[in-house]
């Protein structure tokens, strides 16, 4: 793994933001304990791939899920899921899957969606880049038949940037300039 970009500050913000998280729409309790590098190991062997070590951090050194942006961080195996019960594992392995009824249906290989937006929306966690570029999935304007591309909007450069976003009361923002970049609604 490499090293991480998460300094102690920003560690232990993240650390009392989860420790003092009320149950979300995700759990229906605060957050769970993090995982171990052991349960960590065994969610990168079954996704065939690492997580970037900011997001890896995050699930081994604060919580779980259960806290976060909208409705919560998702466990990444086991911990909160969403209505459906999956977790990020299960939620990536069943996007993965195509869709006999949508030929255009096609999830990124290594996004994550890990954050709980509601109505289908989800934050992601590019696993492809060593930051950890956020994108939001954003699929509910999409048209039948058409390409699911534009489902799929840059929403923050970092795990770091979303998460700092998040604890300074300013995530909101990110969704506005993400909108307006979307639909080319930027001044």
């Amino acid at each position: 793994m490499t090293a991480s970009s998460f300094d102690d500050g920003l560690l232990e913000r993240l650390r009392q933001r989860a420790a003092s998280s009320q149950p979300t729409d995700a759990s229906s309790r605060a957050s769970p304990p993090p995982l171990s590098e052991r349960e960590l190991a065994t969610a990168q062997q079954r996704l065939g791939f690492e997580l970037p070590s900011d997001l890896a951090q995050l699930y081994t050194q604060v919580a779980n899920g259960g806290f976060g942006p909208s409705h919560g961080l998702l466990g990444l195996m086991g911990g909160p899921t969403n209505e459906d019960d999956d977790d990020v594992v299960t939620l990536y392995e069943s996007f993965r899957e195509p869709d006999p009824d949508d030929a255009h249906w096609s999830w990124p290989e290594r996004l994550l969606p890990v954050g709980h937006l509601g109505c289908g929306m989800f934050c992601c966690v590019d696993c492809t880049t060593r930051e950890g570029q956020v994108t939001w999935f954003e699929p509910n304007p999409h048209v039948d038949g058409e390409s699911w591309d534009d489902a799929f909007v840059p929403f923050a450069e970092s795990t770091r940037a979303w998460l700092e976003a998040w604890l300074d009361g300013v995530h909101d923002d990110l969704f506005e300039l993400a909108w307006n970049r979307k639909f080319g609604l930027e001044s």
